[in-house]
Parts: structure tokens; sequence; C-alpha cells
């Protein structure tokens, strides 16, 4: 049996992302995550550095020859031209790798250009199968049903709870096991050891989106997985200031999906990079504070009649709540809670806040209110969301930002008094 139980973030950062000849980094002293977050470099070395990764703007970069330029183009050497990387997002790529306890990772302009970028690369050929789990981000749900389709992969979608349904989709076909833990936005835990258990028996990586919970709160490599993707915009970059993403994992599996990003141009420019840079730094404190918060937030929903349900992995009481606690350090910045009047009580709930905006996108210091099926399946497919991830027109997401909790619960008292009104 695989151990679920997550490292503390001592544990996992003491070692194990050490690439040498990249950082030279002492093995022999442990730090936190909080620490490495907020270095600029991770060598030890003490020199005449800026504090602040400097932003490299420059497209291309002179070569010593006609003939190394060749060389280090065909060889895709981040030193020749921007789309194939740069000094400032190869410093957010290490950055990310070192959290995660990656070998390797890369950076993108966005959430779904990693995931598009990886998917294509690792499952992208005609006659490929990919295993996913039902319930994910809906737009990586369509790339996999619908765009992946074209290209003649199929996808068969699972009950991830259910290991020996899990097992059962695995053919010999199959590329890759596609999870999402915490689940978007309905919550839901993957128990990422024993899928990655499963996974690896027949021969194939397991990649997961670990957007929910961020290299602070989980570490899928640790527990098994292959690669770690993230829509960085969210908790990393966390500042609603930049579009982002990161995929994290085997070198091997990173080269692949370094050579398709190459080609698709789903690079991440210079200036993002150091934003995200600067977002990472503040990672531990405002993901400690969005989880703390999140979690009373949680608690005060629950004992609300017009309340039918609330999906939080550290709240008790909830049917993920042992395993959360098993892998992960803490529930994270995101709930989701369903109204029992339907979409009808989500809206005039939702439109009677005052501080709490409503908008897209999650994981920023300010907090923010969607309804997703709103927004991502809409009114005539509500037979299709329902079916495929159990989204409900009552439900609402609410990604809990730094504000006052008393603040924050007012607002949300707010809207109760427009139901009852």
């Amino acid at each position: 049996m695989i151990a679920c139980e997550a490292p503390s973030r001592h544990d996992w950062c003491c070692g194990f992302a050490i690439r040498k000849g990249r950082t030279g980094l002492n093995s022999n002293i442990k730090l936190a995550l909080e620490t490495k977050a907020t270095k600029t470099y991770n060598d030890f070395q003490k020199k005449q550095r800026p504090l602040s990764m400097p932003i490299h703007p420059a497209v291309n970069f002179e070569a010593e020859s006609s003939r190394q330029l060749g060389k280090d183009f065909r060889d895709g050497s981040e030193m020749v031209y921007q789309r194939f990387g740069h000094p400032t997002s190869r410093a957010a790529a290490d950055k990310i790798a070192l959290l995660e306890g990656a070998e390797s990772a890369l950076v993108f302009g966005s959430g779904m250009g990693a995931i598009s970028t990886t998917l294509m690369a690792l499952a992208g050929s005609a006659g490929a199968h990919v295993v996913a789990q039902r319930e994910i981000f809906a737009q990586t749900f369509t790339f996999l049903n619908e765009t992946l389709r074209t290209f003649g992969v199929e996808t068969t979608f699972v009950n991830v709870p259910d290991l020996c349904e899990v097992r059962r989709a695995i053919r010999a076909t199959t590329k890759l096991v596609y999870i999402e833990s915490p689940s978007n936005p309905l919550l839901r835990i993957a128990d990422i050891a024993a899928i990655s258990a499963i996974a690896q028996e027949a021969g194939v990586p397991v990649l997961i989106d670990s957007t929910f919970a961020s290299p602070y709160l989980q570490n899928p490599i640790s527990l098994g997985a292959s690669v770690v993707l993230h829509s960085a915009t969210k908790f990393l970059a966390g500042h609603s200031d930049v579009m982002c993403g990161a995929a994290a994992g085997r070198s091997e599996l990173i080269g692949n999906i370094g050579s398709m990003q190459r080609l698709l141009g789903t690079v991440l420019d210079s200036h993002a990079s150091w934003l995200l840079l600067r977002g990472i730094k503040s990672l531990g404190i405002r993901m400690q504070r969005q989880t703390d918060s999140a979690l009373a937030i949680a608690r005060f929903l629950k004992d609300q009649t017009e309340i039918e349900c609330v999906n939080y992995p550290y709240l008790e009481g909830s049917p993920h709540y042992e395993l959360a606690t098993k892998q992960m350090r803490g529930g994270g910045g995101v709930l989701s809670f369903q109204f029992k009047g339907g979409f009808e009580a989500a809206t005039k709930f939702v439109d009677a806040l005052q501080l709490i905006p409503v908008a897209t996108s999650l994981g920023g210091v300010e907090s923010v209110i969607e309804i997703p099926f709103d927004i991502d399946w809409g009114e005539d497919q509500l037979g299709t969301a329902a079916q495929n991830t159990g989204i409900a027109p009552g439900l609402v997401r609410l990604s809990v930002g730094i504000e006052d909790m008393a603040d924050l619960l007012g607002d949300l008292r707010r809207g109760f008094q427009a139901l009852r009104a």
C-alpha cells in the first residue's frame, strides 16, 4: 500500500529539487516553502546580484558563430529566440520546479496553454487514448472531449473515487491518466497515490491539475504523479494581474512538452514571467490566510438554511475530509455551495453582494464570486453539465481573498438578507 500522507513543507524541500549545475543548492540545508519562495536565488552564493530577478525583454540572442547558432536552434536552446525561452521565464520555471519537488518545469502564457500543450505533446497522436477524471475544469473537458477527438484521440471519463473503474479504463493505447484535485468547482479530491500506483502498473504517466492547492498545500509528485499542471494566473501569481500557466515533472516528459511548446508558441513573455516570480514570493502568507478564511466561511455557510450543501475538502463532515487531510496541508482558498432555490436564488444572492465582486478566475488577493453553470455551460446545456460534471444551476463558487474576515462575513450575510426579504 502506498502511503498518502503528505510531507511537511520541510520534508520535500530539503534536497529532491537539487539540480546539479543549475542551483548549486546545499542539500544539507532544510528550508520550508515560505523561505524558498521568497529567495530570488537558491544557490547560497553571495554575489552582488539583484534581489529581484531582472526582466530580459530581448526577443533574440547573439551567437558565437553561425555554426553555433544553427546548433543552438536545432537543440532548442533558450538563448536563441524568445519562443524557445529566455532567462526570466527559466527563473520562473526553476522556482516552480523547486517548490513542486520536480526535476524540471516550463511556464506558459496561460493555464489552458499549459494543459493543451501538455496533452498535445503526450497524447496528441491518432489512435491514442486518455483516461480522465469526469469532474474537471469545463475547458479541459472540452479540449479532451472535442478538440483532441478531431485528432483521433479518444478519452474515457471516469469516476476517480472508484479505483476499479480507473483500472478498467486503461487500455494498451492509453497514453496518460488525467486528474484534477481539488476539482473545479466541486472541490472533489482524487486519491493521487492510489491512482498513480494503478497508472504505474500500466506504465502510463499521471497528470494532475493542482491549481486549487498550489505547491503550498500539496505536492503530487511526492505521491507518484508524473506531471503537475497549474493555471499560475491563480494562487501562484496571486494578484489578478498576469495570465500564466506551468507544468512541472519528470525531465523527459517536460522535454517532450517543451518541444510542443516551441511549435505552438504557448510561451510566457519576460514581463509576465517577472510578475509570476514576484507573486510567488508571497505565496505562503497569502495561501495560509486564504485557507484559514475559506474554512471559516465554509463553516458559516453550512449553518445557513438556504444552502443545500457546501463543497470544501477540509470542512468537517465532507466526504473528502479524510483523504484531503492525508494528502493536503489545508483545504485551499476556494469553496462552492449549492442553493436549495436553484439558479434564481444563486443569482439573487450573488447580485446582492457589495464587497465581493462578481468575476471569474480565482486565487487573487481579492475575493471573487461566480455561478459556474452560467459561465461554462449556460441554460441550453443543463443536461450536459449535470451529466458530465455534476454542476447544478444553483452552485456558487467563491474564491476567498485576504480581506478582513468580519467584512467578508458581513457581505455574505447581506446576500442572505436579500434572499429572506
